[in-house]
């Protein structure tokens, strides 16, 4: 049976390779709309070894925590593009009604005049409806959009929304989906909040290649030093059953 030092070794291997690969997918994402970088953690594991000694000397395992701090914000032109300049979240839904918290403000129009994201999901208002925009020969040419999130036809005066910006009360709860979308197991209720919202500018993403790089190779030479210490483990066990058996 492995002792405490080869089972602490082999999970601290473990750790290393699910860091790197977090670090791997932050660098993947550099360029990604809104994207929050993940960064490991190392957290107490909940099973126990079986005797006092490894009880006593509980292990570590893998989690991951998101790094929400916002990204800097890019000009893009487009009237239908949104950005937060702030801590906020928008409200979308899918079409089974499961709602997501999301800081890409990627938006467009839907053929039935609903306001979408880009990837087809309806973004609520502040009531948690959707916005429905004037579709057809009724559309309009022009949108406007303040930063409480109220959208204005500015021909006609016409508004809408305003667009559901809200804050959590612990948004550290957020689980990520994919696709930049977060769900939420507390079911927060959110706070509606306003002048947040940059019309014409997208949110990049919160990852520093440059530090993702240099991380990349601490945990290399870690996962090196921690299979050479495995190793000598191991060669220090065979001398002690050699010299014992003679």
């Amino acid at each position: 049976m492995p002792n405490y030092g080869e089972m602490s070794l082999v999970r601290g291997l473990a750790f290393l390779a699910e860091k790197q690969a977090a670090t791997a997918h932050n660098l993947a994402n550099v360029d990604t709309t809104s994207f929050k970088r993940r960064h490991a953690i190392a957290v107490e594991a909940k099973q126990d070894f079986q005797s006092v000694l490894q009880q006593t000397l509980p292990t570590i395992t893998y989690a991951e925590q998101t790094d929400l701090q916002r990204g800097i914000l890019r000009e893009t032109g487009n009237n239908l593009d949104i950005a937060i300049d702030g801590p906020q979240w928008l409200r979308v839904q899918d079409a089974k009604g499961t709602r997501y918290y999301t800081r890409n403000g990627q938006m467009q129009i839907g053929s039935d005049g609903r306001l979408l994201t880009r990837s087809g999901l309806t973004v609520l208002d502040q009531n948690n409806q959707p916005i429905t925009i004037n579709s057809g020969e009724t559309a309009p040419s022009q949108l406007s959009i303040s930063p409480n999130g109220t959208i204005q036809n500015p021909n006609t005066g016409q508004t809408w929304g305003p667009i559901a910006v809200v804050s959590l009360a612990k948004p550290d709860a957020l689980v990520p989906a994919g696709r930049g979308l977060y769900v939420d197991p507390l079911d927060q209720r959110g706070t509606q909040t306003g002048d947040a919202v940059q019309q014409g500018f997208l949110e990049g993403s919160n990852v520093d290649s440059l530090q993702e790089l240099v991380q990349m190779i601490s945990v290399e030479r870690s996962f090196a030093a921690t299979q050479k210490a495995l190793t000598g483990m191991g060669r220090l066990q065979e001398n002690l059953i050699t010299n014992f058996l003679r």
